[in-house]
């Protein structure tokens, strides 16, 4: 027995267990708009399924459901589909507030790392995976150029896009935001809808790095993009994800024409940023704040890029009255004094 609680197979010359797939299906998936829940019941091998199922759930915001599979996948008593549920229950249990648990899912992966490293193609994808997490937790400790650039594109093929939005968002981080852009819109002209999740999440990250430059207008075609390949879905989990950084952009595109997607939207961010902010804080030591209200945060952002009143009244359309008023109460909440201050409190 194994300290997880099974007997992995051998390989034939006694070595570690032979590992042969990706624990990654849906994301990695090829399907048409609309047709993700009929690509998930066409997946045949049990383990495939519910890994597949695991991640269909989460990009829908049922992190229960993304639970549960995992707790399948556990019962299996496969290496394989252990490790898929390791890189299940991390991403679950940032919306589902079990913080403890994400910090015991990467300790177990760490100590899992001998059981794949003769699997070359799981090794890459777990390594893309814990590059994932640190740039999506803005934990840019110890993350260095050469290392997240070799990191990026040593990942099997399928994971390619994902692996170039990872690298994207580490350039946003960086403040690298022409190479970003230039990054994600060129995998985005080479993919031509072949999958769907990929590409929502590279549009999404090539809105926010427009953002960044302040070019609304593009940023909101990209945010469009990706909207209208995940609505037929229901895919609102990347939204959510990014929700902070869009800085407004749900709200401008999504409030009025599609009122029940935003209000889901903002409840999953409500969710999983708050527990965001404590995973981020206990790894970087910084002080983002969970103290502002969706309205305070976006205006907060904007703020701190050197919008005016005026521009973020326009942007968010609200009053400039409103825009005061929202300022005012985010000072007084995080008890500084001028714009200049807010940037070491919200997203960064």
């Amino acid at each position: 027995m194994s300290q997880f609680g099974f007997s992995p197979k051998k390989q034939k010359n006694g070595g570690q267990p032979t590992l042969t797939f990706d624990p990654f299906v849906f994301t990695v998936g090829a399907f048409a708009p609309g047709q993700a829940e009929a690509f998930a019941e066409s997946i045949e091998d049990p383990v495939k399924k519910a890994i597949c199922a695991a991640e269909l759930a989460f990009y829908k915001g049922h992190p229960e459901q993304c639970a549960d599979y995992s707790r399948q996948l556990k019962e299996s008593g496969e290496m394989n589909a252990l490790i898929a549920s390791f890189l299940i229950d991390v991403i679950s249990a940032m919306s589902l507030g079990n913080t403890d648990l994400i910090f015991e899912m990467l300790d177990k992966i760490d100590k899992a790392s001998p059981f794949f490293q003769n699997d070359e193609r799981l090794h890459k994808t777990v390594d893309y995976f814990l590059l994932y997490f640190s740039i999506l937790t803005h934990n840019r400790e110890g993350l260095h150029f050469p290392e997240v650039s070799v990191n990026a594109f040593a990942v099997p093929d399928p994971l390619m896009p994902m692996a170039i939005y990872a690298y994207a968002h580490y350039l946003i981080l960086c403040g690298d935001y022409g190479r970003a852009i230039g990054l994600a819109e060129g995998t985005l002209i080479r993919m031509r809808g072949e999958m769907p999740v990929s590409e929502i999440y590279l549009s999404i990250i090539t809105s926010i790095g427009y953002i960044c430059r302040t070019e609304w207008d593009k940023a909101e075609y990209y945010f469009r993009h990706a909207w209208k390949l995940a609505k037929p879905d229901g895919l609102f989990m990347p939204f959510a994800e990014h929700k902070g950084m869009l800085s407004g952009m749900v709200g401008k595109c999504l409030k009025t024409e599609d009122p029940e997607a935003y209000k889901t939207i903002s409840s999953l961010f409500h969710a999983f940023h708050k527990n965001w902010v404590f995973v981020h804080n206990s790894l970087t030591g910084d002080h983002v704040t969970d103290k502002l209200t969706g309205t305070e945060l976006n205006v907060a952002m904007l703020a701190s890029k050197g919008l005016t009143n005026q521009e973020i009244a326009e942007f968010l359309c609200i009053s400039v009255n409103s825009v005061r008023s929202h300022l005012r109460n985010i000072f007084n909440k995080l008890c500084i004094d001028n714009r200049k201050q807010l940037s070491e409190f919200i997203i960064k």
